[in-house]
């Protein structure tokens, strides 16, 4: 992850000096609204499909840079941590999955009229914490791992996944947005003793809907 994030800003510092583009740089925070989608898995000659879960409400919260590549045009990578993932609720008990991933966006930033952004792009997020609670039953960390292993499942530490987005800024500093993160890698896989029995899941991403409001400096 660090080398990523070293190779990005170098990327951008380079951008930066040779086009000579106009930098703005940000911070912003916002409420998400997030599930896991639904999924299948297969078991041997067994499979069946998992229901999405429900909605949670989260947050995120991170900084950004906005290069100006021309009247219509720009590109905004970002550094966010984003606090997202579902409930299952089956026989009056609900369990919750709280995920925190650091997301990295790189986003065309396309401007049809002055003040308005319409962002697209891809997303690479990696999983920084990670708690299950259940009743008066918690668990996070490797003791989560611990858990999920004796069922021969895990929870997937990388995801990739594409955003769209539009905002919105007043008064040239304040921006508010909003943006749908659609997630391409199951959140959900199978251990390597899983995999040698037959087992699988696919699909169960990441969906999430961020409301921000930011500042540009």
């Amino acid at each position: 992850m660090k080398k990523i994030i070293v190779l990005l800003s170098a990327m951008l510092i380079t951008l930066s000096v040779t086009a000579q583009v106009d930098v703005k740089f940000g911070v912003k925070a916002g409420l998400n609204v997030s599930q896991l989608g639904s999924g299948t898995y297969e078991y041997g000659d067994h499979s069946g499909d998992i229901d999405a879960t429900e909605m949670l409400l989260g947050f995120h919260v991170g900084g950004f840079a906005n290069f100006n590549l021309g009247p219509y045009v720009g590109l905004q990578p970002e550094l966010v941590f984003s606090l997202q993932g579902g409930k299952e609720s089956e026989n009056d008990e609900t369990a919750t999955w709280s995920l925190g991933f650091i997301n990295v966006p790189v986003l065309l930033d396309i401007k049809p009229i002055p003040n308005l952004s319409v962002f697209v792009g891809p997303q690479i997020g990696f999983n920084v914490y990670k708690s299950l609670s259940n009743g008066d039953e918690s668990y996070s960390g490797s003791e989560l791992d611990d858990l999920l292993s004796e069922g021969r499942t895990k929870l997937n530490a990388v995801d990739v996944a594409a955003v769209v987005g539009v905002q919105y800024t007043f008064i040239e500093h304040l921006t508010v947005g909003v943006r749908y993160n659609f997630g391409f890698t199951p959140s959900r896989g199978v251990t390597d003793e899983g995999k040698d029995a037959g087992q699988s899941i696919s699909g169960c991403s990441h969906r999430v809907i961020q409301l921000s409001v930011g500042w540009l400096f």
